[in-house]
């Protein structure tokens, strides 16, 4: 009981995290740019607690996924008579719009970014892309990989970090690749390299076959390479949308906040101690955060990509979309968006028992 409890809170204390540092960065651009707030929210349905702040309500809903800041103008025409002296969102110019659309993502992004400068700084090493040993089943060294070699690309792929490599050899390397190493200062191609394969609940990864050095830290290779590790977890998350929708890994790789809660379960179940959950766990926050920025960029109504997207149409037109159809459309959508959320969770519940 007293681990579901922990588990239960850690699950909370993330997304809240998110939500709140995704809010907050509509709210902070909003505020800078003189446009009234009526409300900051986190979590949705029912309020059940509100406090009164010098220039808006800041409430905490009943259920603790998602969130949003409601901005004078934004949904209702009709603007609460205490509001009535604050500056409309639609008032504003649409480059201004367009940044405080695009806040939300970009603080989850930054966040993502701070959590791995971390992870990266706590580890024992920075990890580079030179082959320091093989496993010893290896494959790979039998297809002309060798110790030292400095892997730079991978199927056409630059590498610029340990993810960047690890992640294209097991999602490519199902197949034949190609790869280019610097051997004695020489660019090389290696041709047609195979690696082992490993199914996972379905899926076909290939594995790593070998180990990679370490240099030790520095401030600068620290920031670069959670830098490029940041860039790569976008990548993945990107390229692991496009395989999902393509068919590679289907609807049960889908998961929403009870799967992460699984997950996160799970990591604190299995973990060595808590230096080891909290690496684990941070590691999670960086993918959700990034997954959760990425996603929300997709140029689909009701996510703020969509709201984006009509105000490039409008910039592009000089003047903004019809309101009863960007309603109509968005309330279409919804109803689909909030659809495929109900049928993620029943699946993510059903996968518990």
């Amino acid at each position: 009981m007293l681990q579901s409890l922990l588990s239960l809170a850690v699950t909370i204390f993330v997304f809240g995290l998110l939500i709140f540092i995704h809010e907050f960065g509509h709210y902070i651009v909003a505020r800078a740019f003189g446009v009234g707030v009526i409300e900051f929210a986190i979590g949705m349905g029912p309020k059940i607690k509100t406090w009164k702040g010098k220039y808006n309500d800041f409430t905490i809903r009943a259920i603790p996924v998602g969130g949003f800041v409601n901005m004078v103008g934004e949904y209702d025409e009709e603007i609460p008579e205490e509001h009535q002296y604050k500056i409309p969102l639609n008032e504003r110019a649409v480059w201004k719009r367009i940044l405080i659309v695009i806040a939300g993502p970009f603080m989850n992004l930054l966040l993502a970014f701070a959590v791995m400068v971390a992870l990266v700084a706590s580890g024992n090493a920075v990890g580079t892309s030179i082959v320091a040993k093989f496993d010893e089943n290896s494959i790979s060294s039998e297809y002309g990989l060798q110790v030292n070699d400095e892997i730079i690309r991978v199927n056409g792929k630059k590498i610029h970090c340990h993810s960047d490599l690890s992640y294209k050899i097991m999602s490519d390397g199902i197949e034949p690749i190609d790869i280019v190493v610097i051997r004695d200062g020489k660019e090389i191609t290696i041709e047609n390299v195979r690696f082992g394969t490993m199914n996972d609940e379905g899926i076909l990864f290939a594995a790593m076959d070998f180990y990679v050095y370490g240099e030790e830290k520095t401030v600068g290779n620290v920031l670069k390479d959670a830098f490029w590790q940041s860039v790569s977890t976008m990548y993945i998350t990107f390229d692991s949308l496009v395989d999902t929708f393509t068919g590679r890994y289907g609807i049960d790789a889908v998961g929403g906040p009870v799967a992460v809660g699984g997950e996160i379960d799970q990591t604190i179940k299995n973990s060595d101690g808590i230096g080891e959950a909290v690496r684990s766990i941070s590691t999670l926050v960086v993918m959700i955060s990034v997954s959760l920025g990425i996603f929300n960029l997709l140029p689909i109504p009701v996510l703020d990509g969509g709201r984006l997207l009509f105000y490039i149409i409008e910039a592009i037109r000089r003047k903004p979309m019809n309101p009863k159809y960007e309603q109509a459309v968005s309330a279409v959508f919804t109803v689909l968006l909030l659809g495929l959320m109900a049928f993620v969770m029943l699946k993510d519940i059903a996968g518990l028992f």
